[in-house]
């Protein structure tokens, strides 16, 4: 981050340099997709309620409207629902599969801005594993404001077929480790709404 003075400079996100964002080592953005990603971002009406709430809440897990997504979606409406509060995941900004090189920076973005960075973890089959990886490595500040909603299931081989996969469980073992008592397990959604009522 850089100073208030600079953050009014032109090519700033939100007062966010995009050279903190990309560097080097991560994806590069050409200035026609820098531009992409303002306008998405500084474009929408939930960027501008995220920056006008108390607590902001990024939702990572699994897309779509069925299934895992409807259950990620339960847990953003009941957590925008508290009062000074805006819950957000990164497909509420219109992001494309066509645009995937602007997602890490996105998320980038999103994650700073974020009070809390809620994980919904309901197996290993998905970008938002990725997603919270990259997070973990390349956000610090992640480690102290994320919460896991994790599901149990009924076996511990029913667990084993959700959960495998090898690199996705050594990343989910830090996540788990940085967020400790913030792990919460539930088994069906009357369990995640009340895990949900125990995020602070």
């Amino acid at each position: 981050m850089t100073g208030d003075s600079d953050a009014d400079e032109p090519g700033y996100i939100d007062g966010i340099d995009p050279n903190e964002i990309v560097d080097e080592e991560r994806l590069q953005l050409t200035p026609h997709q820098h531009a992409q990603l303002k306008n998405k971002l500084h474009g929408s009406d939930q960027f501008d309620a995220i920056k006008r709430a108390e607590r902001r809440y990024l939702i990572v897990g699994r897309g779509g409207e069925e299934g895992p997504g409807s259950r990620r979606l339960q847990v953003c409406r009941q957590l925008d629902a508290r009062r000074e509060a805006s819950a957000f995941r990164l497909e509420d900004f219109g992001f494309t599969s066509d645009e995937i090189e602007l997602w890490a920076p996105a998320f980038d973005v999103l994650s700073a801005m974020a009070s809390h960075i809620v994980g919904v973890l309901e197996d290993f089959d998905g970008g938002h594993v990725w997603e919270l990886g990259y997070l973990y490595h390349h956000q610090m500040h992640v480690r102290d404001i994320l919460w896991l909603l994790k599901r149990s299931y009924e076996s511990e081989k029913r667990t084993r077929e959700k959960y495998d996969n090898g690199m996705a469980a050594s990343h989910l073992a830090a996540l788990e480790e940085a967020a400790e008592d913030r792990v919460l397990d539930w088994h069906d959604e009357d369990d995640l709404s009340d895990a949900v009522g125990e995020i602070t």
